[in-house]
């Protein structure tokens, strides 16, 4: 179709037209048969002539006669399924759906485009179809097409227009499309409302429907697409401003006289049940307009009318009357349906509005004018009405006891309606896991009407709902007013007569289907009933034995075996109340068993507290006695001083050289500490190659992460502010290197205890010795063959650079425990200490130093908190310090620890066990390093008695954990090497600690060499074997 002549363009047209016209020619050839019309749409499939007329449409978007001639060939073309495909593969739907406006005086452009549609639409998947008139340009010609054939008068145009607007309905299901934002909508809905509700709007001025089938058809076209659009929130305000809610509630009401006289009363139907349907769907979006339109009063009164006996046959013969033929059923069916929609919002208007108009006790009329034609003829209308009314009344009644239906008969029919539901499985189900206010569950609504059904028939209980009779356990106090009458055998028995008119019956039915074991929200006093009701028929069985004895004995006299029967029944039905009565017993016992475990269990909880609050007073006794007298104070804090200088070591060595013990940068105080650099790494980009000598760029330099003692974080942050590091360019190939060099590496000096963690918190390397590399980010690859001379870039990537102290000894313990203190007397490090939690913010390390130059590295961490291991406070940013040290060492207050006078106070033995568990939930490796435990402030007056108790305590732990709570005890207690009694103030027990801490590091240090050379003196065995075994 690129040919610029338009003759050639028509000829081509005419001849696939020709081609595959199905018609058989006039006269045919001798010895020739005409080829069958499949294999000519086969050809055309095969040749992929429709993917060719649809791009051909673009070249003659302004030659309306060639144009015609392709849609008339496309035509032809899409009664294939295939060619339809290849249509929808060149975006042919969009492509026709323009054309639908195009201007033609003669209307085939639009009924040719619209046919194509309609094929496509058939043919293909709706789906994609739809997908491509979604676009507002697609809308706009679909709309004008349609206000164009909406004015129009032939009977043409009005089917037209109803395809048209099958079109819109499915473009409407789709919510991507711009049917609001075209103004499409607003039309479709002006033209649904205008009859019912006049509107000034120039479209429908002059507007008249007719009696026409075509635009009944269009009427509830227009409906079907209000109900479609009401799933989108943004069209409440179309609705609102066009009177949809009026124009829909124009059909409430009995049919009395149509607003279109020439429409029969079977279109009159179908529009009304349509009408509710769409209502129910509209009625939720717009509920203030629903409330002042006094919807809810109109279709009360329209469902007054369903239930009267006015004569009305309905035709039954739309989708909306299905099982209202000659009934009014189906008005009754969509009304209840609307009014189930409003009530489902649970809006205190809505329900206050029925409430106050009666609603309620129409509704009741109306479920058991249900159910009294349910017991004629069963149908799913009937039992979605019935359905309806139980969901209605019970939001109704859900809020407001006054509103609460206390009526027997209206129980008797919903329990009658519930046995027969629960012949579904479902529904069965539905009752198991049903929860009311305050959690009641459906077993304990149906044990406490029974109660109640008990009571109004006044059945002997007593006060706990016992058995008091077992020989008439269930009869009422009318059976057992009545004398004995001897009546026919084919007539009822009072026994059987109350089965047939009381509730409990039913509820035995229900409990049946739900089954007596393992009832959820069930009390003691529900179990005592419930056994009662699981009894129930065998209760009833010994009853109607009662009554045939009592009648016999009256007229007869029974011989011996009939005498001995009887009596043998008799005992069986009384022996059955015995059981039920002792199980009864067992259910109450059982509960009275739970009641004084609740009150132990409460005593108990009464008796730690006060053990609690005594072991608090007798810590803030102790503090007061450190803090009352201030000159006391401070000459302690003085002495304090004077004590830790004159630890530091002053001796001279005599038998060497001298060496200084001030060593510079022994005791390392992390000042603006960091443990935690984010920084971007990119490998440098490749050099360019070389295309006509085949030359490749050189390779994009690496960033390095490479391990160096005595670097930090700190120093890194400060050299480089930007934190970028960025490899090299690799250089370009040339005549004289064809080769490029690669570009510079980029290494960047890190401490030593580094973890490279991407920023997803994935570990992707680890340094922790010297000279150790880690490949952070790879140059890229130079320009060559495989690359078309292009080079790549290198690769780019944020990492989080995570530091974890190395050290030989951690110090483990709560705020204030004195870690600070006691690393201020074993080693030079001079950490802040004061009297108060949270001293430490930042790890402190410092080194022990021995006669014999041994150094051991202590870390001081900050304290933790209950919560640690979950994050806590600063927890993880602590603990993870805890992974590199070799071993632990816990410091604990002998008074205990109490973080503030809301937090609860905690003994030692506590404090110790909260450790260890906070240890282990962060990480379970961290209990099974070696541990000392060292007890601090021994210098209180109360130590000695607390040290006593708490050494027995660690001898035998677990003879104490019930005196804990569950939250509180570890899963593997920490075995301590040592247990050191110190005193940082007096400095009782420092120097037994230090030699306890050496003594710890040289056996572990052993340990390790003697399992190192075990390794070694393995493989070396191992491969002498190997040598021997291959000679």
């Amino acid at each position: 179709m690129s040919i610029q002549s338009s003759q050639v363009r028509i000829q081509i047209c005419k001849s696939v037209v020709n081609f595959f016209n199905t018609d058989l020619p006039g006269k045919l050839l001798s010895g020739y048969q005409p080829t069958s019309p499949n294999y000519k749409i086969r050809m055309a499939e095969i040749g992929g002539l429709a993917e060719i007329l649809v791009l051909s449409l673009t070249l003659i978007e302004n030659q309306l006669t060639e144009k015609l001639w392709v849609l008339k060939a496309l035509q032809h073309l899409s009664i294939s399924g295939e060619s339809c495909e290849q249509m929808v593969n060149v975006q042919g739907a969009r492509r026709l759906c323009l054309c639908l406006n195009g201007a033609d005086p003669s209307g085939q452009l639009l009924f040719r485009s619209s046919d194509i549609l309609w094929n496509l639409l058939e043919k293909v998947s709706k789906e994609e179809v739809v997908n491509q008139l979604r676009s507002l340009e697609c809308v706009h010609a679909l709309k004008a097409a349609f206000v164009e054939l909406v004015c129009g008068f032939r009977h043409y145009d009005h089917q037209l227009r109803n395809d048209l607007l099958v079109i819109a309905t499915l473009l409407a299901e789709s919510p991507a499309v711009p049917l609001i934002e075209s103004g499409f909508a607003k039309i479709l809905i002006v033209l649904a409302t205008c009859t019912e509700v006049k509107l000034p709007n120039p479209l429908v001025k002059g507007f008249k429907l007719t009696y026409s089938y075509e635009d009944f058809e269009m009427k509830k076209l227009l409906f079907n697409i209000i109900g479609i659009l009401s799933k989108d929130p943004s069209s409440a305000q179309l609705f609102s401003e066009n009177h949809v809610i009026p124009a829909l509630l124009y059909y409430v009401k009995q049919n009395q006289r149509s607003a279109f006289p020439d429409w029969s009363a079977a279109q009159y139907e179908e529009l009304q049940l349509h009408a509710l349907a769409v209502l129910a769907s509209v009625a939720p979006v717009l509920v203030d307009k629903y409330l002042s339109c006094q919807a809810n009063t109109l279709l009360l009164v329209f469902l007054e009318w369903c239930i009267s006996q006015d004569p009305f046959f309905g035709r039954g013969n739309s989708f909306h009357g299905t099982g209202g033929r000659g009934t009014k059923l189906a008005q009754m069916r969509y009304s209840l349906r609307v009014l189930r929609s409003v009530v489902a919002l649970y809006n205190d208007a809505v329900n206050s509005n029925l409430c106050d108009q009666g609603a309620i006790s129409q509704l009741l009329d109306i479920l058991k004018y249900a159910a009294d034609i349910s017991k004629e003829k069963e149908s799913i209308a009937l039992l979605e009405i019935q359905a309806d009314i139980l969901f209605i009344l019970s939001v109704l009644c859900e809020d407001d006891n006054d509103r609460k239906v206390r009526d027997n008969n209206l129980c008797n029919i919903i329990l009658g309606i519930l046995v027969e539901f629960s012949d579904n499985p479902k529904t069965v189900l539905h009752m198991s896991i049903w929860r009311g206010k305050r959690d009641r569950t459906a077993a304990n609504v149906l044990v406490q009407l029974w109660r109640q059904e008990e009571q109004d028939l006044g059945v002997k209980r007593d006060q706990n709902g016992k058995i008091v009779d077992p020989r008439r356990p269930v009869m009422t106090s009318f059976q057992r007013q009545q004398k004995v009458i001897p009546v026919p055998a084919c007539c009822p028995s009072f026994s059987v007569m109350e089965i047939s008119e009381s509730i409990r019956a039913k509820i035995y039915s229900l409990f049946w289907k739900l089954g007596f074991e393992n009832l959820p929200g069930l009390s003691a006093k529900d179990l005592v009933t419930l056994a009662i009701i699981q009894h129930y028929i065998d209760f009833k069985v010994g009853e109607v034995w009662n009554e045939i004895s009592a009648e016999i004995k009256e007229e007869f006299r029974p011989v011996t075996s009939d005498e001995r029967a009887l009596k043998l029944i008799s005992e069986v039905s009384e022996n059955t109340g015995r059981m039920v009565l002792g199980l009864q017993n067992e259910a109450l016992e059982r509960q009275h068993n739970q009641e004084i475990k609740e009150e132990k269990k409460i005593y108990k909880e009464i008796q730690a507290t006060l053990v609690q609050k005594e072991m608090i007073d007798k810590s803030w006794q102790n503090f007061l006695a450190r803090t009352s007298n201030y000159e006391a104070l401070k000459k302690a804090k003085m002495h304090q001083k004077t004590l830790i200088e004159a630890s530091r070591s002053k001796a001279k060595l005599h038998n060497g050289p001298e060496h200084s013990t001030d060593i510079p940068k022994l005791h390392t105080t992390y000042s603006n500490f960091i443990d935690d650099l984010r920084v971007y790494v990119r490998g440098g980009t490749g050099g360019m190659g070389y295309p006509n000598l085949g030359g490749e760029g050189g390779r994009g330099g690496d960033v390095w992460f490479v391990a160096r003692e005595r670097t930090t974080l700190k120093s890194i942050r400060e050299k480089y502010p930007q934190k970028r590091f960025v490899a090299g360019t690799g250089a370009n190939s040339s005549v004289k290197a064809l080769k490029g060099e690669k570009g510079k590496d980029c290494e960047v000096h890190v401490p030593l205890g580094i973890s490279v963690v991407d920023d997803d918190g994935k570990q992707i390397g680890e340094l922790n010795a010297a000279g150790e590399r880690f490949l952070a980010a790879r140059g890229g690859l130079g320009g060559s063959l495989a690359t078309n001379f292009l080079p790549c870039k290198g690769q780019r990537r944020t990492v989080h650079l995570d530091l974890k102290l190395i050290a030989d000894v951690g110090l483990v313990g709560f705020p204030n425990a004195g870690k600070s203190s006691l690393l201020s007397k074993i080693s030079h490090a001079k950490p802040e200490i004061a009297n108060y939690a949270f001293t430490t913010i930042q790890p402190e390390l410092g080194k022990i130093m021995y006669a014999d130059y041994k150094q051991i590295s202590v870390a001081d961490l900050p304290g933790l908190i209950e919560g640690a291991h979950a994050n806590k406070g600063m927890g993880h940013k602590f603990l993870k310090h805890v992974e590199r040290t070799k071993q632990l060492l816990l410091v604990v207050d002998i008074s205990g620890f109490q973080l503030s006078m809301k937090t609860q106070f905690r003994t030692v033995f506590e404090t110790i066990l909260l450790l260890t568990k906070e240890l282990e939930l962060y990480k379970e490796e961290l209990v099974a390093k070696p541990a000392l435990l060292a007890i601090n402030k021994m210098d209180l007056p109360c130590a000695k008695d607390n040290l006593d108790e708490l050494m027995t305590q660690l001898e035998n732990p677990q003879d104490f954990f019930h005196l804990l709570e569950e939250e509180m005890i570890p899963e593997n207690t920490l075995e301590f090497r040592e247990v050191i009694p110190v005193s940082t103030y007096t400095g009782e027990g420092i120097e037994e600690l230090k030699t306890c801490l050496r003594k710890s590091i040289d056996e572990q240090a052993e340990q390790v060499n003697e399992e190192y050379r075990k390794k070694k003196l393995l493989l070396l065995q191992t491969s002498k074997e190997e040598q021997m075994n291959r000679s």
